[in-house]
């Protein structure tokens, strides 16, 4: 059943434009469909189709699951080329992360200003709209960016994980370290060029925990959708 972000006004759902024509021209939906809602403050609901023109959808009754990791989970993504950051937000809203805080990376292939993270912030949040609602989240990850390393710290989790190429080898402890309990968690990926030494230096300084995703060296985009499975692995069982 397909799954939308919209919001309620005396239990009638208002979609905006994109959204009525993916619903009306895309998926030809008919009066008497049924629909999955989710509002503003994250709850959703199934919902029928009354009218088409004007479309009219009326709310029914509050869906009782969710879909959401146990754990508030941020991944810290170095910049990466346009394709493989987009590709990566779309894989990361579908494994559940909470957060995605895209990072300027000494060895970054890409450079960002602020002001060429807000001219794409609108493309890579309908990215991650639409995994969400492809998915059946009821959230929609925020994305950020910060300009270095060192802007990091004005993110961190109880638990903080650190995809290091340098430890290569046995994954003994990425499970050690993913701390169940703990209310949020993160891990940071490096851009294609990994991480500069004094990079890794100081993410140690923070907090962050230094663990292996295996014996081969990774590429940038692999290395989150590897990390985050894990994590979402050990979070849901």
């Amino acid at each position: 059943m397909q799954r939308y972000f919209a919001s309620l006004i005396n239990k009638q759902v208002i979609l905006n434009k994109d959204d009525v024509f993916h619903l009306t021209k895309v998926m030809r939906a008919k009066v008497g469909d049924e629909i999955e809602i989710v509002d503003e403050t994250h709850n959703a609901y199934l919902a029928v189709i009354r009218n088409l023109n004007p479309l009219l959808i009326e709310i029914q009754e509050p869906i009782i699951r969710n879909n959401e990791l146990p754990t508030n989970v941020t991944l810290f993504f170095g910049l990466a080329k346009s394709d493989k950051i987009e590709f990566v937000i779309q894989k990361a809203t579908e494994l559940g992360v909470k957060n995605i805080v895209l990072f300027q990376g000494k060895r970054s292939v890409v450079k960002f200003t602020h002001e060429d993270f807000l001219r794409k912030e609108t493309r890579y949040i309908s990215i991650a709209k639409e995994a969400a609602e492809q998915c059946h989240r009821e959230y929609i990850p925020t994305i950020s960016f910060v300009k270095s390393i060192s802007d990091i710290k004005n993110h961190l989790c109880d638990v903080n994980l650190f995809a290091y190429e340098l430890n290569a080898g046995k994954t003994n402890s990425f499970d050690e370290l993913l701390d169940k309990s703990a209310k949020s968690i993160s891990v940071i990926i490096g851009p294609e060029g990994g991480f500069d030494e004094s990079e890794a230096a100081e993410l140690n300084k923070l907090g962050f925990k230094n663990i292996s995703l295996g014996k081969r060296i990774l590429r940038c985009e692999t290395a989150a959708v590897y990390a985050l499975s894990v994590i979402a692995f050990n979070l849901e069982k």
